[in-house]
C-alpha cells in the first residue's frame, strides 16, 4: 500500500488586525489536517519549515446549498502554525516527503 501524502494550502497569514490578534504572523491553512504533532512541514519542492507554534481555531460559518434542508451553520477547524521561514498565501504544505 502506498503512503498518501496531503497537502493542505495556505489559506492567509493573519495578520493581528482584521484577523485573530494573538495569533499575529502565523499561516492559516485551509484545514485542519496539520496537527499539533506536526513539527516539520515541506512545500513542493522539498525544502523543509520548522513548525514553532501550533493552534487550532474554530469559526461558524453559514453553508447554503441549493436544497433548504443543506442549509445551515456549521463549524469550521482549521491549522494555525507559526512558521521559522516566510511563506505565501497559497503555498502547499505537506506533512512529509
Amino acid at each position: 500500500m502506498k503512503n498518501i501524502r496531503k497537502g493542505t494550502k495556505v489559506k492567509k497569514i493573519l495578520d493581528g488586525v482584521t484577523s485573530y490578534l494573538k495569533l499575529k504572523g502565523y499561516v492559516m491553512f485551509e484545514d485542519n489536517w496539520i496537527i499539533e504533532n506536526d513539527k516539520t512541514l515541506y512545500d513542493k519542492e522539498g525544502n523543509s519549515f520548522s513548525v514553532l507554534e501550533y493552534e487550532e481555531i474554530k469559526e461558524n460559518t453559514l453553508i447554503l446549498d441549493a436544497l433548504p434542508y443543506k442549509s445551515g451553520w456549521c463549524e469550521l477547524k482549521f491549522s494555525c502554525v507559526k512558521l521559522d521561514k516566510d511563506v505565501n498565501v497559497g503555498d502547499v504544505f505537506y506533512t512529509y516527503i
